[in-house]
């Protein structure tokens, strides 16, 4: 999806301003570490990522933002931009069941910030979730 597509897209769902203001507050967080149109390139890039899967766009604005963060906060700690002490945990799920997701919940609500949660691996993703995970 090009840019101008991209923009339309944004139009049409009245998501720009949700994004506009994220990629300010953004900005604004990582200023001297990232410029502002680097910032929004992202953002954009986030919701370019999301939006051909997402079969209900009401939260589409608000999770290409937290997906864009992330990647934000992985790319400066990669570059060393962005250091933490704690230490990071990554849950794999090889069944695709939603184990690492819920185990990732329960670390971060149980360490009370002491651990810090890589987003949840799955080697294989699929489409559907596997009848024996479902309640």
């Amino acid at each position: 999806m090009s840019t101008a597509e991209t923009r339309q897209l944004f139009a049409l769902t009245n998501d720009a301003g949700v994004l506009d203001r994220a990629a300010t507050d953004l900005a604004a967080k990582y200023c001297g570490t990232y410029s502002p149109e680097t910032v929004r390139a992202l953002i954009d890039d986030s919701y370019r990522l999301l939006a051909p899967t997402s079969r209900i766009t009401t939260y589409l604005p608000v999770l290409s933002v937290r997906f864009a963060s992330e990647r934000l906060a992985a790319i400066a700690r990669h570059e060393g931009h962005l250091v933490t002490t704690a230490p990071e945990v990554l849950f794999v799920c090889v069944h695709n069941a939603g184990r690492s997701q819920m185990a990732a919940a329960l670390l971060n609500h149980y360490a009370r910030g002491e651990f810090t949660s890589a987003p949840p691996a799955r080697p294989r993703p699929t489409r559907s979730t596997p009848p024996s995970s479902r309640a």
